[in-house]
């Protein structure tokens, strides 16, 4: 499929969603992704354009089709200038975002979930530095990293017993404590 196809297919697509939103009204209409979006029609275009790219490809069944499929879709990310994302990567290897975690997960054995697992490194990676140089929105990488990449955002409480009897103590040592400590009677009342 030629750029020139993908891109009329992307701009048919963005149409027919135009058309779809703009009937809808009240709530429907905040919650669409096309009446809340800064994108301008040629960058929705584009993006859809970028995803196309991957789209018809094989699954990739081997290890090794897995690792070039992996290469071409980082090596054109780097090209074009595109962000790579794990729903585009997931594209770019055939299968869906579900299936990418299972292989992460060690469904396909060790050596596919290390290449993947470090392929989302490299993702984190990105969206990290992004961040940091203000690229992106703080809370779309938190988003992300919470999601995608196992972060967290929790505090932990160590809860460690007290107790103030000390009861490691013997009996005899507690009484002793007890008596030094016990207020002295003065026989002079």
């Amino acid at each position: 499929m030629t750029n020139k196809e993908m891109e009329k297919i992307g701009t048919e697509v963005v149409q027919r969603r135009s058309a779809k939103v703009a009937k809808k009204s009240g709530g429907e209409r905040l919650s669409s992704v096309e009446s809340t979006a800064t994108a301008t029609r040629p960058e929705i275009a584009e993006i859809l354009k970028n995803s196309l790219y991957w789209r018809g490809r094989p699954r990739v069944v081997t290890d090794d089709e897995c690792a070039e499929r992996l290469n071409e879709f980082f090596n054109h990310c780097a090209e074009t200038g595109e962000i790579p994302t794990v729903e585009k990567m997931a594209l770019a290897l055939g299968v869906t975002r579900v299936r990418l975690w299972q292989w992460a997960q060690g469904e396909k054995g060790a050596v596919r979930q290390n290449m993947i697992q470090m392929a989302k490194e490299i993702l984190a990676s990105m969206d990290a530095e992004l961040v940091s140089r203000n690229k992106i929105p703080q809370v779309t990488y938190i988003f992300r990293a919470k999601n995608y990449f196992g972060m967290s955002n929790k505090t932990e409480v160590v809860v460690t017993p007290n107790n103030p009897l000390e009861a490691s103590v013997g009996k005899e040592e507690l009484q002793a404590r007890y008596e030094l400590n016990a207020p002295e009677d003065d026989d002079n009342d």
